[in-house]
């Protein structure tokens, strides 16, 4: 039962030890560029090619400094998230405004077009008066009617 247990504590070291092995960049007799994890033989000491991580070598490509792609400070961390949670809410509450802009769209060129229908039907409209008595429209406010009606159509349904 120990010697599981040390085993499960002890394989997780010896999987990570490969990982920390160095990188070392030469060019040969032939001019042709090696990498290996030795250093070239005969050469005395040589430096390791350090490796960037992913994110460095990102700001890196943005045009950032290379001493400012050191590891970075959890205050640091901390803002990027909170700029990146703030980023994400500002387009959500801009695409549910984009939402809302065309659904109020669609529901008024719906209007329209059922209004353009009624008045170009030919049966009889009527509206009411202040004093509460129904009038009916002449053909000429009728026509009037339609035209604005077509209007409101070619506005509201682009």
């Amino acid at each position: 039962m120990r010697s599981h247990l040390f085993l499960a504590l002890l394989l997780p070291l010896l999987i990570a030890l490969p990982a920390q092995a160095q990188i070392y960049k030469w060019k040969d007799a032939q001019g042709r560029t090696v990498i290996s994890d030795t250093p070239q033989p005969g050469a005395g000491k040589q430096v390791p090619v350090v490796r960037q991580a992913p994110a460095a070598a990102q700001d890196a490509a943005e045009g950032e400094p290379a001493a400012a792609a050191g590891p970075k400070s959890w205050a640091e961390k901390d803002l990027e998230f909170r700029q990146r949670q703030q980023e994400k809410k500002a387009s959500a509450e801009k695409a549910a405004k984009e939402k809302a802009e065309a659904d109020q769209r669609r529901d008024n060129c719906n209007r329209a077009r059922e209004q353009q229908r009624i008045l170009e039907s030919g049966q009889r409209i009527s509206r009411m008066k202040e004093d509460g008595e129904r009038e009916f429209i002449s053909d000429q406010q009728r026509q009037q009617e339609i035209e604005r009606a077509i209007k409101n159509v070619q506005e509201w349904c682009k």
